[in-house]
């Protein structure tokens, strides 16, 4: 009897489990090495350094019976072991729906020169308050509510709600963005906007705006872009910031591609005398697909660094320029 009742449990446990729904899973992991040599006036910064970038994503798909696409994905930062994403969507005709820990909506709709470089080199000093693109700022990976339209004949648009509770509401955070994408030319031309609003006391609430046009024709694309940020309201205000970039890249065949970037940006609230904290970068990069999920990458940024009035704990910030070149290997599965 008792043989009997074990096996009906065993029965009625797998039909149980036969009608919940069967996700399709994967399991991916990018891995990065570098290697970089900086010349700087900065003794900080000056010399040579090693690097690495790994992670590993877990992510679940399941389609329902009446055609809803339910996916969650966890992300994890493999060389800290800290959580990077960890969230839930619900997709359908209605667009996106993304619950957890994701990036702000502004990041889904950045666009900046850097998008056309694989690895994006900076080198300022540690004070400093000036940004380093001309993207999206201010997108963070708290848990929010995200919401996503469908492709509407090339259109598309986004919004984001970060609610940090009564606890914590100066980090409250709203975010939205659009992209169009229309052919132009045997090509096409994307135009994308996005803009970040995060709350907070008088001199740490921020403001952000970022927009740009994307040209690509056949193995050449180029981008311009514009990005204005705020920190701080009326007499409190400590930055405003402004930044313009312009990259080009082409596609040489045979897995190799070329590209270059320059930018500029300033902050007016960071004045000494008429000199404003700025940073200048060009930058250019080769990068080679040694085979299928396999890439060598040479990269080689040109700056200049004015700090302008930005200080630190009171001892002031100091000019730099010089340049930094990095190698990479950079893996995925």
């Amino acid at each position: 009897m008792r043989k009997l009742l074990l096996t009906s449990s065993a029965l009625v446990t797998a039909a149980s489990i036969s009608s919940y729904a069967v996700a399709d899973v994967s399991v991916t992991g990018a891995f990065e090495w570098a290697y970089s040599s900086t010349s700087s006036n900065v003794a900080a910064t000056d010399g040579d350094a090693q690097s690495q970038n790994n992670e590993l994503t877990i992510k679940f798909t399941n389609k329902t019976d009446s055609g809803l696409t339910v996916t969650g994905v966890y992300d994890v930062d493999a060389d800290t072991s800290a959580i990077d994403e960890s969230w839930m969507s619900l997709s359908g005709g209605f667009g996106t729906l993304t619950l957890g820990k994701e990036s702000s909506v502004n990041d889904a709709f950045g666009i900046g020169e850097h998008d056309l470089i694989d690895e994006d080199l900076s080198v300022v000093m540690g004070s400093s308050s000036i940004v380093v693109n001309s993207g999206e700022q201010g997108a963070n990976k708290n848990t929010k509510l995200i919401y996503q339209t469908p492709a509407m004949g090339g259109f598309s648009a986004g919004y984001s709600i970060d609610d940090s509770g009564t606890a914590d509401a100066s980090t409250d955070q709203i975010a939205m963005g659009a992209s169009y994408t229309m052919p132009i030319g045997g090509g096409s031309m994307m135009v994308r906007y996005n803009k970040q609003s995060t709350d907070g006391v008088a001199s740490t609430e921020t403001e952000a705006t970022n927009y740009g046009v994307k040209v690509t024709m056949g193995a050449f694309s180029a981008i311009a872009s514009h990005g204005e940020s705020t920190i701080g309201t009326g007499a409190s205000q400590s930055d405003d910031r402004n930044a313009s970039g312009l990259g080009i890249k082409y596609d040489l065949g045979g897995g190799i591609t070329i590209a270059a970037t320059t930018m500029k940006a300033e902050d007016d609230k960071d004045l000494s005398g008429t000199q404003a904290e700025e940073y200048t970068a060009n930058l250019a990069e080769v990068v080679y697909t040694v085979a299928p999920g396999l890439k060598a990458k040479v990269t080689y940024l040109d700056y200049d660094y004015k700090a302008g009035g930005e200080t630190a704990a009171g001892t002031g910030s100091q000019n730099d320029s010089g340049s930094k070149t990095q190698l990479t290997l950079s893996a995925s599965f």
